[in-house]
């Protein structure tokens, strides 16, 4: 495909366009290094992952168990992302792993924060409840609609603590990653600030010309960020939960005694 047919379909079609596979096989050739490592970590990472053993019976343990696999895949989301030029998007999906990440770490590190991270999930839903009711209230909710509202706000109420992500970094000794790759992904791609418009722009001494199709602005950097995440995701896997294999092998020991 030549350029010109290129660039006129993913004008036409956006990031749907089938001639992004073009980009990703492009993308790939050039930054082959870059994305052969987010991948050899995304492997070490998920190999641990599958392997991993928990005691069913600890709460503590499946949720963080969980909150580690959705970093995991969030990084893995984000590789995808990065492939097809949507770098950005993929820094947004990053910086949700870390902070996955956090709170599956502080869980290992401290069960007593399982509470906690229950409690703020209850004062997150009060706010909504009653911001739902002072918005919606003329708007077709019915009776019942704020009688359960209602509910959700009693449950929220009282001055027991909540468990915010500063919180769950700064249990699971991370606190380097939160004030470089969550606060910085923060102000750069998460929310809707100046500093995020960079990426959007391609600015010469002639024009100030609009990115919107794929780019590789930072796409090495971002995956570098990936790789991290998941190198944590993996030691963590390894350090914390039994692996499935090492049960396997006590088990046949066992059996021959």
């Amino acid at each position: 495909m030549n350029l010109a047919a290129l660039d006129n379909d993913l004008n036409r079609r956006g990031f749907l366009s089938p001639s992004i596979d073009f980009v990703r096989e492009n993308f790939r050739a050039i930054y082959t290094k870059s994305f052969e490592g987010a991948e050899a970590a995304s492997d070490a990472a998920q190999r641990s992952m599958m392997e991993a053993g928990v005691d069913w019976h600890e709460p503590h343990m499946l949720a963080a168990l969980v909150f580690l696999q959705r970093a995991v895949r969030s990084c893995q989301a984000a590789v995808i992302l990065c492939e097809r030029g949507l770098v950005v998007d993929a820094q947004t999906v990053t910086r949700s792993a870390s902070e996955a990440l956090f709170h599956g770490v502080a869980l290992l590190n401290d069960p007593s924060v399982f509470s906690r991270i229950a409690r703020q999930c209850d004062i997150d839903e009060k706010k909504q409840a009653e911001a739902m009711i002072r918005t919606l209230s003329e708007k077709g909710l019915t009776d019942q609609n704020i009688t359960d509202l209602t509910e959700v706000i009693r449950r929220g109420e009282g001055d027991a603590p909540g468990f915010s992500t500063h919180d769950a970094a700064r249990v699971a000794e991370l606190m380097p990653i939160y004030d470089t790759l969550y606060r910085g992904l923060s102000g750069v791609a998460s929310h809707a600030t100046f500093r995020s418009m960079d990426s959007s722009f391609q600015v010469t001494d002639e024009q100030v010309a609009l990115i919107t199709g794929p780019t590789d602005h930072h796409l090495e950097f971002t995956l570098g960020l990936v790789e991290s995440c998941l190198g944590i995701a993996t030691k963590t896997f390894q350090k914390s939960f039994v692996l499935s294999c090492d049960i396997q092998g006590q088990n046949s020991s066992g059996s021959q005694t």
